[in-house]
């Protein structure tokens, strides 16, 4: 399908050269020029392509897919990119060079109709401020480079209609051997975004890595966010409320993983007003390197599929439920009891919490394949048969099927 897209650009640009002469200009000499009917091939470096002379008087130049020519005449003639149906940001002035492109970036995506794709071609590209996809439309949004924002918000996804974002590296503050934490803006933000799609290989150096909020009576659901590595942030996964005391919400979004490194690997953090968050799916997640792994407030009923937590991979606190963080779920072949540190207790995994898997004791005796906690935070575990040293190493409850009556021998 490509190929055929290509070969009628090919075609379009034959049949126009053809027909007309066609004139090599620079931009500026495009908009000095009064020969305003002539096809023009713009040569300014990163901004190369064919230009047409287009009846269209409602537009107004973009610099990127749409130029004036005789711009400050009373007769200036809109002229029109000819291209494929995907917008390149160095059309609109993105540079290697340059330190900061953010204004560049943002004309393209601005520039972009509804299913467009825009692409960053491969490089390293400086911006000192944040990249917005907007509501009220939907793009495709393509980084193949290396984009550095430095202390602020990397990209802001906004909006209901279900933008793409296909990402490769984000930075913030560069990384040390011994990064100082305490780090500034989100590489990626969606607010009251709705039915995204974005998938980052590595995102390190912010505050947040991925932060998922909400403001007004609005909310980010149904987003879908694949990611491979998140690196020395402060934050690996925010999930947050703007703090306007008004009803919003974070659910029913769904994470796949990936590495997390830093100080917190999921942070649950409501605002005022703010419902619980719930049906929120995380597949994957490894966390490793981190002081706490997940640090949930207003956390109810979500749920975790095999993630990674050992102690060997020096995660400090595994997880840490506040007494409003209920009835949430976890899969996995192997957790640990102390995994589970909530009320700052060793073995305390929050109210309702329901673990299906081997649970095990620190010296890694089976205390459970089936581990529901009470109110207070305490397992009771369900395992074939009794062992009474696991009873007297673990801190649950213990319910041996091989001991009740009802069962078969």
């Amino acid at each position: 399908m490509k190929i055929i897209r290509h070969s009628m650009l090919f075609a379009a640009i034959t049949a126009i050269s053809a027909a007309h002469a066609q004139t090599a200009l620079t931009i500026a000499q495009l908009q000095a020029s009064n020969a305003c009917s002539t096809p023009a091939y713009i040569t300014d470096a990163g901004k190369e392509g064919m230009f047409v002379a287009s009846s269209d008087t409602s537009s107004e130049a973009n610099g990127g897919t749409t130029l004036w020519c005789n711009a400050g005449g009373p007769n200036k003639k809109l002229y029109k990119r000819v291209y494929d149906s995907t917008i390149n940001a160095k059309w609109f002035g993105l540079t290697e060079g340059a330190t900061d492109n953010s204004v560049a970036v943002q004309n393209a995506i601005d520039a972009a109709r509804n299913g467009q794709e825009v692409l960053i071609p491969e490089g390293r590209y400086q911006f000192q401020n944040s990249i917005t996809l907007h509501d009220e439309t939907y793009i495709h949004f393509t980084a193949r480079g290396e984009l550095t924002f430095g202390a602020r918000d990397g990209i802001i996804v906004e909006g209901r209609f279900g933008h793409v974002l296909n990402l490769t590296r984000l930075h913030g503050m560069p990384w040390e051997d011994h990064p100082r934490y305490g780090y500034v803006g989100s590489g990626i933000t969606l607010m009251n975004a709705q039915f995204a799609t974005v998938k980052v290989n590595w995102i390190d150096g912010f505050q947040n890595a991925i932060k998922l909020s909400a403001r007004g009576q609005n909310g980010s659901q149904y987003n879908k966010i694949d990611f491979d590595g998140l690196k020395n942030n402060d934050v690996g996964i925010l999930l947050t409320t703007e703090n306007d005391g008004i009803h919003n919400w974070v659910t029913e979004n769904t994470f796949t993983g990936g590495k997390i490194t830093g100080l917190t690997g999921l942070l649950s953090a409501p605002g005022p007003g703010a419902d619980s968050f719930n049906g929120n799916k995380f597949y994957n997640l490894g966390f490793e390197g981190l002081t706490t792994a997940v640090d949930a407030t207003g956390f109810v009923r979500n749920i975790f599929f095999a993630p990674r937590l050992l102690g060997a991979e020096g995660v400090q606190n595994g997880f840490k439920f506040s007494a409003n963080s209920i009835n949430n779920v976890i899969l996995s072949t192997a957790i640990y009891e102390g995994a589970f540190v909530s009320k700052d207790t060793p073995g305390n995994a929050g109210s309702g919490t329901l673990v299906i898997g081997t649970m095990s004791t620190p010296v890694g005796r089976t205390s459970g394949v089936l581990s529901v906690a009470d109110t207070n935070g305490r397992f009771l575990g369900l395992m074939r048969d009794e062992n009474s040293e696991t009873i007297k190493e673990s801190k649950s409850r213990i319910l041996t099927l091989s001991s009740q009556t009802n069962v078969s021998k």
